[in-house]
């Protein structure tokens, strides 16, 4: 009989509130499969070829659903983080690990794997850093996909769960892959045991909008299948059994909703009367309607890359840029819009060469000033798109000033040859880069002399200032947004900003975390661009919130950093939100 717990703390990976039905999902359990310990020589020889053609299989499986992932909204996050798991597949950790136990303990393949990903799993939940606990799912993950392989080569690849009804899924774990399967449009809310707001799991469940709780503990075993939950994923609870007037006092509705007209016509302020510009990162063109709806203030970052998804077959022409351009300039009508040029190399999308290191390699400006026909293309794609709105370009991974100079001569060809053509432009554009790389960050001063404009892109300048790719799983706890450096660089970037006089914008995800938002500002920073289903909250943040608190807060949570008591640093936050 299930105990009757009434309510589970857990963190929000996504605000909303939502009353329904659950649907419980089983955890990765080991196949049925008999399991020996005493294979001779040739069937360990046999198990291990077995296992070695099972990665083979889910490298293919797991490639199949990258392809699938480009189709769908927010895909540069999804693809980015299959493409991690395919990493794990061919990890010493994990394919030695087995290999070992087959050729030294005679254990058949199932077992070996079993064993492995379960001891693997072991020791990054029980790790106190929130980072290794967050991508234990991917070892569960990869083992049930090798698994499936191992004992049963033809199977589906699709996964078996099927939702009937719209219903809110309760599970101790979720996979990346198994929430990709899913009808997503069947899910009213999502509640896991284990898991953090930055996991791959909760980065997909965000890019769909769906509430979801996280590192609930052992709320699972608790909850019986199709019961009523009232999951609030604002403040961070489920509770079982909420009375009718509870109910109706929450409703089935999101915490995430556009605020009122009465709100949306003052100016965007902290309680104490500090003015912020609070903008939205655009994944397609399609979304402007919807950030007009939500007040964003322009477009903080559109990543044009997104277009080599759009377009799989061949490079994005010059027209089809146009045309894309175009309309996001004319959606936005008086609103600055900044569109960053091509992002392509490293995780994004491939260059036509092997790397051996490609976060380090060519990508970003370095690639388009090695390609100046594909680079010359968009920048004239967007010098004739510029008559139609407020247009700012951004250049990416930025480390030195020649590669500023050398986009400003070819940005000089790209007018000449329009203006020779007869084709107008506007003569107000705004060249600005992106703070990604040690060497911009550090060398600013000297950056900001050639440019009107910068933003930061948290993401990458974190895990290039810490030496770590925010993709390994291995050394993720190095990829901490509140190491003391980090943050420390972080001030240093906006103080040297506003003493040139120079905007500065962060654009990058920690903007996108409600958590942050008092932060930043308290740094200095007076403009972010975020996620668009983040902006009604993050705009009520702003409003309810005291400047000179949140200084105050910050003050505590460097001295925190210092220390490196980042779990105290977490529960600080909580309590100055609740």
């Amino acid at each position: 009989m299930v105990e009757d717990k009434i309510q589970f703390i857990g963190i929000t990976a996504y605000p909303g509130v939502i009353y329904a039905k659950c649907k419980k999902v089983k955890s990765y359990e080991s196949s049925p499969t008999h399991h020996r310990t005493d294979l001779n020589t040739e069937e360990r020889n046999l198990d291990a070829h077995r296992f070695l053609d099972a990665i083979q299989k889910t490298e293919v499986e797991i490639q199949n659903v990258i392809q699938e992932c480009r189709n769908e909204s927010g895909g540069i996050d999804l693809v980015e983080i299959l493409n991690s798991q395919k990493e794990i597949l061919n990890d010493p950790m994990l394919k030695d690990g087995v290999l070992e136990r087959i050729r030294n303990n005679g254990e058949c393949a199932s077992l070996a794997l079993e064993n492995t990903v379960q001891r693997i799993y072991d020791e990054f939940i029980e790790l106190e850093d929130e980072f290794f606990r967050d991508r234990a799912d991917h070892i569960q993950d990869i083992g049930k996909r090798l698994s499936q392989n191992i004992n049963n080569p033809n199977h589906s690849t699709r996964n078996k769960l099927e939702l009937k009804e719209p219903a809110i899924l309760v599970a101790k774990d979720l996979s990346p892959s198994e929430l990709i399967s899913l009808d997503k449009s069947m899910i009213l809310g999502i509640a896991t045991d284990h898991g953090g707001k930055t996991g791959h799991m909760a980065i997909i469940a965000r890019n769909y909008g769906i509430p979801t709780i996280v590192g609930l503990k052992n709320f699972s075993t608790f909850i019986e299948d199709g019961e009523f939950l009232l999951l609030d994923a604002e403040r961070g609870f489920i509770k079982r059994n909420a009375d009718m007037e509870e109910f109706k006092s929450f409703g089935e509705r999101c915490l995430l909703p556009l605020p009122s007209d009465s709100i949306n016509q003052k100016a965007l302020a902290t309680m104490d009367g500090t003015r912020v510009f609070l903008k939205a990162n655009l994944e397609t063109d399609e979304e402007c309607d919807d950030v007009i709806k939500k007040k964003a203030e322009g477009i903080g970052l559109y990543r044009s890359e997104i277009l080599y998804i759009q377009l799989k077959s061949h490079t994005p022409t010059e027209e089809e840029q146009f045309r894309v351009y175009k309309n996001i300039l004319k959606s936005m009508k008086d609103m600055p819009v900044v569109i960053r040029v091509f992002d392509i190399g490293a995780d994004k999308y491939e260059v036509g060469s092997h790397e051996a290191n490609p976060f380090l390699g060519n990508r970003g400006i370095r690639y388009l000033l090695r390609h100046t026909n594909l680079f010359k293309e968009q920048l004239r794609a967007l010098l004739r798109a510029s008559i139609y709105g407020k247009l700012n370009i951004l250049i990416p991974m930025v480390s030195s000033i020649s590669e500023v100079l050398d986009t400003k001569k070819l940005l000089q060809e790209s007018i000449e040859e329009l203006d020779s053509e007869g084709i107008e432009y506007s003569d107000e554009i705004a060249l600005g880069i992106m703070v990604e790389t040690p060497a911009c960050a550090l060398g600013l001063d000297e950056f900001l002399k050639h440019v009107d404009f910068i933003s930061v892109g948290t993401n990458d300048l974190l895990q290039y200032t810490m030496a770590v790719e925010r993709n390994n799983y291995a050394i993720s706890s190095l990829y901490n947004p509140f190491h003391f450096v980090f943050l420390e660089l972080l001030e240093q970037i906006v103080t040297k900003a506003n003493k040139k006089k120079k905007p500065v914008s962060i654009c990058g995800e920690i903007a996108t975390d409600p958590d942050m938002t008092g932060i930043l500002l308290a740094m200095g920073y007076r403009d972010l661009s975020v996620a668009p289903p983040f902006l009604p909250l993050i705009q009520d943040r702003i409003r309810n919130m005291k400047l000179r608190k949140q200084k105050s807060l910050y003050k505590k949570i460097k001295s925190l950093a210092r220390e490196e008591k980042f779990y105290e640093i977490e529960l600080l936050i909580k309590e100055d939100v609740l």
